[in-house]
């Protein structure tokens, strides 16, 4: 069946970071951050700084040579300066570096020592004031946010007392005297704030507590005898604060709200500095509020909030460090005024004068160490371009966050998805933007509409003809009830514009729980690339933007004929200008230009141009998926503009394919599908239905230290011959070499040194070795096929070996729905033994039925009915979400209507029963009877997740032990156990099992002379030995030993003393 797609528009999802880095390093670095340093002068030097004549010298390495050497993708910024020293000029016109900063790449990404890194959007207080209550205190707050400087706010306490506070500050100041201080008058001030108990109060309890001056917080003064100087410290306080333009800066956001919130004309202001008359108005506004004239702004509201985008991140990093820098050169100023006089000293004068390691090692400590700058999820295409379309409210600074700051505000509605968020602690706190939301330039978050009428043009941003985005401080009414459609002037572009990308590939959303459709979105994004990709028969239509924003899928970018199409490269001849409307050319000459020219009734020839498209390698992500790129096209085919050329790992006829299309039946299964677990068939395991490929980076170096020193080699000592021939003559492995277990990747030996000669001694008496084996071994369970080796050579010589390998679905690896029906599988059945159909076909994996109606979860439930239609119909749908504007139970209809096709086409009435709709008879594959009731059976989009036994489930036989408590060490990396803990206990106490615990706890931990004993007896049948004291009682006895309390252990006759 052939459906009718619609042709959606396909919007750049990641330009944002991309056109803020590149104001950055246009405007940015030049106007905000280097402008601040325009002339140094110390010691007689002068030294004046032309920040707009930036430079930036290309970098050494590509991006991708810089991911495969270990670099960071960086350039050198160059600024022009001039420095004269006693009316003499030393350098002029001359770039001198000043740091490295990194680039961004074209998907939005930065490379930090060859590992692919995204910085996270930050929310953050928009700059203006802000009023809000305290009901604890019952006290009115106003809080001013600026860009740049100290928050100020303004306070009326239970006793209606009127105060001021910077930042933190302990001390309240009186706002009277704050006011006063700024040159306002008496007669101004209570002109305007009619209420003068606000103020008056504020006088007297300053008068009582004798705490004027916040600057001399030891110095208590007395206002009546010391006004004067009381109203000097104000004076140069918040001169100091808020009118300097180096410390202070409101912003013109700032500007604009306080504009349009304390006065009537919007433009009454245009300075970015505080001006006394603001604060009179602030003051003014908050004690009509404290009398029930004004209005409490809500701090959640997105016109309240700003988002940092990866530019202005940045850019506070490097103003961090200005103060620093030029505190710097100033003390090189004076190291160079004895030097100045020599030969050399302009050669050298370039290298001393400016150190370029205060920019570029906070930019690499940033990058290397915040929370924002994070490994970018490179898992599938979804979780790429969902991390980069996250938004983060999480500060640096360790504070509490409510609950009212995690909840959903109404202004998040088409801009900020209410369903996706992570699971956690962290929930709520972390958004997803929404699927046509934006942000723009100013940090604003704005969202798309269709224009319903003419509206102001200076209101709005127009981007293209009948398309608006509105931002929230444009978006006036909220009604429940919509009185006269006539005054409708804005429509939203698509039904599925309040959620993001990830829940929109969800299909039949509307009918799920919100908490489930959370755990949907989340499983999507862990979703491992499958071999045997295939795409859903059940999608919603978006799967097309997904695609078309990544990185490893190729779109044209001209109309245009193809000529060559490989493996690697794929050839097209743009600018071929045609008189009819040519969709497809089958067959193709060599000459085929010369075709063209001849026959000109159908085309028209002129100039082409010859596009390649190369290929990218393919490699592994960060998560050690597989990433690779095929061919789409073939020779002579047509292509358009924007459409595909390659597909990807997680790509299949042009759509997004995480998963296979799998037979289920919601059916229990002798307790093995108990709590979400589930039941698969070894059908799965035979045919590689869930088999997937992942890529392992083992690596090694050679140490020379003062113990020994390391050399690679292939002729290992006491090794045999066909467990080393596979590797070369440098002892590194040969790529293409199919290897197991204990298999040696590189052969390495240590020959050791002894400083001391009477050890050197001891060892030729008995005949110690001198050489060790330090060999890297495959570690033990693993297989697979060595794709290639590497060696790079920074401070130590480095050996990277990468081994690819098939890993096919097996116990304890989790697999998910679309719909967040997550679970583990417990048991593989062979296909004789699992449930079939009435027409003989197998079933594949067995759900638990309690999974649905505790968790509401009815659209998984519409998916499998509607995919069994499908498969049997051999459709596809792409299905909206949201179906129900069509009318009450539109799902219902499609699914019920599909069925019934599939019933009569297909001549098999059991697939929709009159008597059970949406059920059928299942025969046991062992009994080879029916069950005794009706089961839903159907076709639903699985998934593999990333979580996989193999890498979680650890078995310890040998290893380190802990130096004081004798214990083996937890942990995979250090060959350690997982550890049998309380509530393991618990279990086995809760059965008396007394031996088995004894065992566990003693015998098997830290009974050091028993632990060996055990082995033996275990091995030869023999009864276990009498456990002695374990080593953390001994420890715990010590420690009590050290706190003065003799406490020792003796034997039952109180002769022998044990410990």
């Amino acid at each position: 069946m052939k459906i009718k797609r619609n042709s959606i528009k396909v919007t750049y999802y990641l330009k944002m970071q991309r056109n803020s880095y590149k104001y950055l390093l246009e405007k940015g670095l030049t106007k905000k951050v280097l402008s601040n340093i325009k002339i140094i002068k110390k010691y007689g030097f002068i030294m004046k700084f032309n920040s707009f004549d930036l430079r930036y010298k290309k970098p050494k390495f590509s991006s991708q040579q810089c991911i495969a050497r270990g670099k960071t993708y960086s350039t050198n910024l160059f600024i022009n300066v001039l420095i004269r020293y006693k009316n003499n000029i030393i350098l002029k016109n001359r770039y001198i570096p000043i740091g490295d900063i990194p680039l961004i790449t074209k998907k939005g990404t930065f490379i930090i020592n060859g590992n692919v890194r995204i910085i996270v959007n930050q929310c953050v207080r928009s700059p203006g004031v802000f009023f809000y209550k305290n009901n604890k205190e019952q006290s009115l707050f106003g809080t001013l946010v600026p860009v740049k400087g100290s928050w100020l706010t303004i306070k009326i306490n239970k006793k209606n007392e009127t105060f001021f506070k910077i930042d933190r500050m302990r001390n309240n100041i009186s706002a009277f005297y704050v006011l006063n201080a700024l040159g306002l008058t008496q007669k101004k001030i209570f002109q305007c704030i009619k209420k003068k108990r606000y103020l008056i109060e504020s006088i007297r309890s300053t008068s009582k507590n004798n705490s004027l001056n916040p600057i001399e917080s030891k110095m208590r003064l007395n206002y009546k005898t010391n006004e004067k100087l009381n109203i000097i410290h104000i004076t140069k306080l918040f001169i100091s604060k808020f009118r300097n333009k180096d410390i202070y800066d409101l912003g013109k956001i700032g500007r604009n709200k306080l504009n349009k919130k304390l006065y009537l004309i919007d433009n009454f202001s245009k300075n970015n500095q505080l001006q006394p008359e603001d604060l009179l108005g602030i003051t003014n506004y908050l004690v009509n509020i404290k009398n029930g004239l004004g209005n409490i702004d809500d701090i959640d509201n997105l016109k309240n909030k700003k988002i940092k985008l990866v530019g202005e991140i940045i850019e506070n990093q490097i103003l961090l460090t200005l103060k620093e820098l030029i505190e710097n050169i100033k003390e090189k100023f004076s190291k160079l005024k004895g030097k100045i006089n020599k030969k050399n000293t302009r050669t050298n004068f370039v290298r001393e004068i400016i150190s370029t390691r205060i920019i570029s090692s906070v930019v690499r400590s940033f990058f290397n160490s915040n929370q924002l700058c994070q490994i970018i999820e490179e898992i599938n295409p979804l979780s790429e371009i969902t991390h980069k379309r996250k938004v983060t409210s999480i500060s640096n600074t360790k504070q509490k966050l409510n609950m009212q700051i995690r909840e959903i505000n109404e202004t998040h509605y088409r801009k900020i998805c209410p369903v996706e968020t992570v699971e956690g602690k962290n929930a709520g706190l972390i958004w997803s933007l929404a699927k046509e939301a934006r942000i723009n330039k100013y940090g604003f978050i704005e969202t798309s509409f269709y224009v319903n009428k003419l509206i102001q043009k200076n209101k709005i941003n127009k981007i293209q003809k009948g398309i608006f985005y509105l931002s929230s401080e444009h978006e006036i009414a909220n009604l429940t009830k919509i009185k006269d459609k006539k005054r409708i002037f804005y429509i939203p572009t698509s039904r599925l514009q309040i959620v993001s990308l990830g829940t929109s590939l969800i299909p039949f959303l509307e009918h799920n729980d919100a908490n489930r459709a959370l755990m949907g979105s989340n499983m999507q994004r862990q979703a491992v690339p499958l071999i045997k990709k295939e795409q859903p028969i059940i999608s919603t239509g978006i799967e097309n933007i997904v695609v078309h924003n990544n990185e490893y899928n190729i779109l044209a970018y001209k109309t245009g004929l193809v000529k060559y199409s490989s493996s690697k490269k794929i050839v097209v001849h743009e600018n071929i200008k045609t008189a009819d409307k040519i969709d497809r050319i089958l067959t193709l000459s060599k000459s085929f230009l010369v075709k063209i020219k001849k026959n000109k009734n159908v085309t028209h020839y002129s100039k082409f141009i010859k596009r390649t498209y190369k290929f990218k390698k393919s490699k592994s992500t960060n998560q050690n998926t597989y990433l690779y790129e095929k061919s789409l096209i073939k020779e002579g085919e047509w292509v358009k503009r924007g459409q595909l050329l390659t597909e990807s790992a997680s790509t299949d006829k042009s759509k997004l394919s995480l998963g296979k299309n799998i037979l289920i039946a919601y059916l229990p299964w002798k307790g093995y599908n108990f709590e979400d677990a589930i039941v698969i068939s070894e059908k799965l395991i035979n045919k590689d239905v869930f088999t997937s490929i992942h890529i392992k980076k083992y690596k090694t170096f050679l140490v020379n230290n003062e113990t020994g020193e390391e050399k690679l080699t292939n002729n290992i000592p006491n090794m045999k011959y066909n467990k080393s021939n596979y590797l070369n003559k440098n002892g590194i492995i040969k790529s293409g070499t199919f290897v197991k277990g204990n298999s040696i990747l590189v052969g390495k030996i240590k020959k050791i040194k002894y400083a001391n000669t009477k050890i050197k001694l001891l060892n030729i008496i008995f005949k110690r070795k001198y050489i060790k084996n330090t060999s890297l071994k495959l570690p033990s369970n693993n297989n697979g096929t060595i794709i290639g080796t590497k060696i790079m050579n920074n401070k130590t010589l480095c050996i990277i070996i990468y081994l690819l390998e098939k890993r096919n679905i097996q116990i304890g690896d989790k697999i998910s729905g679309r719909h967040g029906n997550k679970g583990v599988v417990s048991k593989i059945l062979k296909v004789n033994e699992m449930p079939y159909l009435q027409d003989g076909t197998p079933i594949d994996i067995i759900l638990n039925p309690l999974g649905i109606p505790s968790r509401m979860n009815v659209g998984q439930v519409f998916e499998c009915l509607l995919g069994l239609a499908g498969k049997y119909l051999k459709e596809n749908y792409e299905l909206l979400p949201f179906d129900e504007i069509y009318g009450p139970n539109t799902s219902n209809k499609i699914v019920y209507n599909k069925l019934y096709e599939a019933s009569k086409k297909t001549k098999k009435n059991w697939i929709l029963n009159p008597n059970f709709l949406g059920k059928t008879k299942l025969f046991d594959g062992r009994t080879s009877r029916a069950f005794k009731q009706p089961i839903t059976v159907g076709y639903a989009y699985m998934l593999k997740l990333i979580h996989l036994v193999k890498d979680k489930v650890t078995v310890r036989s040998i290893g380190s032990y802990s130096y004081i408590t004798k214990q083996p060490l937890k942990g995979k990396s250090k060959k350690g156990g997982q550890r049998f803990g309380e509530m393991e206990l618990w279990a086995l106490e809760s059965y008396g099992s007394a031996y088995i615990l004894q065992e566990v706890i003693t015998l098997k931990s830290d009974d050091l002379t028993n632990k060996y004993k055990t082995i033996n007896s275990l091995i030869k049948g023999n009864n276990l030995p009498k456990p002695n004291t374990p080593e953390s009682i001994k420890v715990f006895i010590l420690e009590l030993q050290a706190l003065c309390l003799d406490i020792t252990i003796y034997s039952e006759n109180l002769q022998k003393r044990l410990f």
